[in-house]
């Protein structure tokens, strides 16, 4: 019979919790904030900037932020 290793349970719930954590929203999540951002600058949104908000909120969640510039640019903060 095999032995049971007490913690792997726990270890494995952790580091599920961590990945998750991460502070990157849902691709519906992020296409939900950058519709919002697109409206309120339809002059400066483009396509490409579009897929690159999504894509940064994907990975950063909050921690992206949008540029004053024109076209937008969308860039992770720390």
């Amino acid at each position: 019979m095999m032995a049971r290793r007490p913690g792997i349970g726990t270890a494995l719930f952790s580091l599920v919790a961590l990945v998750a954590g991460c502070g990157g929203l849902s691709t519906e999540e992020a296409q939900e904030r950058c519709n919002k951002i697109r409206n309120t600058v339809p002059f400066c949104a483009t396509d490409e900037s579009h897929a690159a908000c999504v894509s940064c909120h994907e990975e950063c969640g909050d921690d992206c932020e949008v540029s004053a510039t024109c076209p937008q640019t969308f860039a992770c903060v720390d």
